[in-house]
């Protein structure tokens, strides 16, 4: 019985993205490359990287704009309720973290005409933030009481820095 030798007469499209690039430099070196073929795969692998960096500069502001060799720092938000001290979630942006934070005491009930707001704890923009419920008081005046929810922006680094405040 003589073994049979399989063929591989035209380049099959590769199963994962990341071996794309691999395999069109692979028939480029061996001269079996097809332009024809191999361009516009290319041009829609790109078209999907280039979706990918979007998607992530959505989640991520900036992650695309980072330099190598220096250090990387992102910041994500914990929404937490301050008396308990409870973590509620981690989110990659302000505004989700403020949502969670909302929801609670939406959910509790809120008093007709009430209002919702952020309080930072200082003027910068990474400040901790502390949610408000102003709503009308007794004598047409407006209350106001801290509901403990917070949102805290907590900074990430890739490196130990010994340097650095703690």
């Amino acid at each position: 019985m003589t073994p049979t030798t399989l063929t591989r007469m035209a380049p099959a499209a590769p199963t994962d993205r990341s071996d794309l690039v691999h395999d069109i430099r692979l028939r480029n070196a061996d001269g079996t490359s097809n332009p024809t073929q191999d361009v516009p795969q290319l041009l829609a692998h790109i078209e999907m990287l280039e979706q990918r960096l979007v998607a992530a500069e959505a989640v991520f502001p900036d992650i695309t704009q980072l330099t190598p060799g220096e250090p990387v720092e992102l910041t994500i938000y914990r929404a937490e309720y301050e008396h308990g001290q409870l973590p509620l979630g981690l989110y990659t942006n302000r505004g989700a973290a403020r949502a969670h934070g909302e929801a609670l005491p939406s959910r509790e009930g809120l008093p007709t005409g009430a209002i919702l707001t952020w309080i930072p704890d200082f003027g910068d923009a990474e400040a901790i933030e502390e949610l408000a419920v102003f709503y009308p008081g007794g004598d047409d005046e407006k209350e106001d009481s801290s509901t403990g929810y917070l949102a805290t922006p907590i900074t990430l680094t890739a490196v130990y820095d010994s340097e650095a405040e703690e």
